[in-house]
């Protein structure tokens, strides 16, 4: 009898220990959706929603840095997947919840992306220290495959505010001036992992004084200061190097554009430091890169202005587009140049050739979320505690400007997105759930003139 107990007391410790050692192994409990299309284009990656094919994969609604990052414990917040109609529209009662946890980071250029069968993202990390105090720091990079399937961390770094942006086989992130990365090529596909198994930390550059980067290029820019012993010299170096570590190559360094026949030493008006401010990818591929650009001249930093060159050929390319380093600017292409901050805040624009006379777009405290470069156009809303949503043209004058939504935006800490002429915002007089309008198509004079909410768990709207 009591052999029979003590065997029955074996089997049930051995099975224990089993679901013991599977919940360990299996950290994140998964619920497949199936679906999704791995093989499909993908648009807009880095912002809050990504389309793939037939799919759409968007944060559903935002609750902020508070929001329990407990994986399973989010709805609101988490990442939702919804199918799209054939009339381009999103079938909200296909909305499932894919990511139950908190996708958050208060980088505005970081958002999420799709790399074939997986969607990647970043979370707060809120591992517990040896005292019990839970992290309110770190960052994990996440995925999930786009059917629900299998979660991975990917990896976590001591920061909630760097940039970031994911490839389909590394994340680089920005932060003191380095960038690092983590490669995640080696990790296995098939099993939840909560450890980063097989994903390898490195550092891609030191040194670097400012970075530009998108998805839809392989390459990145960066200017990287001179080595200490040449600080005296006052230039730095405005370079590129491919996301994966590849092609590394200087663009412009001390002597770049001293005047031919003579040394930086006696040609200091013509030796610069450069700032990176954007990049623009040409339908071409190629890339257009925003830079301002300094001198000293008897000790002291002289402005020269707001440059933008074809990366291919600096030099040769450069044009100047205005004499004030305007830092905030929407890349239009190296044909039409920029919209760009003026003196006074309102964005003008400068298409390299009126540098002094540029077309006036906006009043001040006003933010252009996309162009239209077929029709000309440009939409923009006030800064903060955004109520509408306008268009204006941007080679005309400022008289005709259109209100395209009278809605409450959440504009603070976010870049607006867009998919086509589809426009997605969290919207504020609806607790800040995800709304949308098609640009083209809403009437805001309209007796039912209102945005469709997309999503899932908004208390007692279900059923609109």
């Amino acid at each position: 009898m009591k052999k029979k107990l003590f065997s029955a007391f074996a089997a049930i410790l051995v099975l224990v220990i089993s679901v013991a050692t599977l919940v360990a192994c299996n950290p994140y409990k998964n619920t497949a959706i199936g679906g999704g299309d791995a093989t499909a284009p993908v648009e807009s990656n880095g912002g809050y929603i990504v389309k793939q094919g037939n799919y759409v994969y968007f944060v559903n609604g935002y609750v902020g840095a508070d929001a329990d990052a407990t994986w399973g414990a989010a709805t609101k917040q988490g990442i939702v997947r919804a199918e799209v109609k054939e009339d381009g529209t999103i079938d909200n009662s296909t909305s499932k919840l894919l990511v139950p946890k908190s996708v958050y980071n208060s980088s505005v250029n970081g958002g999420i992306a799709i790399f074939g069968e997986w969607i990647y993202y970043a979370t707060p990390n809120i591992d517990k220290d040896k005292s019990g105090t839970a992290s309110t720091t770190d960052t994990d990079f996440m995925r999930t495959k786009i059917d629900g399937s299998v979660t991975q961390l990917i990896g976590t770094i001591g920061t909630r505010s760097s940039e970031y942006i994911f490839t389909s086989s590394r994340v680089l992130y920005f932060t003191s001036n380095t960038v690092s990365y983590i490669d995640f090529s080696g990790m296995k596909t098939n099993k939840n992992i909560d450890n980063g198994q097989g994903a390898t930390k490195g550092t891609l550059l030191e040194n670097v004084a400012s970075i530009a980067w998108t998805y839809g290029s392989n390459e990145m820019f960066y200017v990287q200061n001179a080595p200490s012993e040449d600080s005296y010299k006052n230039y730095n170096n405005l370079c590129a190097i491919n996301l994966d570590g590849s092609n590394q190559r200087t663009l412009a360094t001390i002597d770049t554009f001293v005047t031919e026949g003579k040394t930086p030493e006696n040609d200091q008006l013509n030796v610069f430091k450069y700032t990176l401010a954007k990049m623009y990818v040409e339908s071409d591929g190629s890339v257009t890169i925003y830079y301002n650009k300094t001198h000293t001249e008897n000790s002291e930093t002289k402005k020269d202005g707001l440059f933008m060159a074809k990366a291919s050929d600096v030099k040769g390319t450069e044009k100047l587009l205005n004499h004030i380093s305007s830092t905030t600017l929407v890349p239009l292409g190296y044909d039409e140049g920029a919209l760009a901050y003026n003196a006074d805040s309102k964005y003008c624009w400068y298409n390299g050739i009126e540098t002094e006379n540029p077309v006036l777009v906006s009043d001040s405290s006003q933010t252009i979320w996309k162009v239209d470069k077929e029709a000309g156009v440009v939409y923009f809303s006030a800064t903060s505690s955004a109520s509408a949503l306008y268009k204006i043209s941007y080679r005309g004058a400022t008289d005709n400007i259109t209100t395209v939504i009278s809605e409450g935006i959440k504009t603070d800490g976010f870049v607006l997105d867009f998919i086509g002429n589809d426009f997605f915002f969290f919207a504020t007089d609806d607790d800040n759930y995800l709304h949308t309008i098609n640009l083209l198509t809403f009437d805001k004079d309209a007796e039912d003139a209102e945005s469709t909410y997309i999503g899932i768990g908004r208390p007692e709207k279900e059923s609109e």
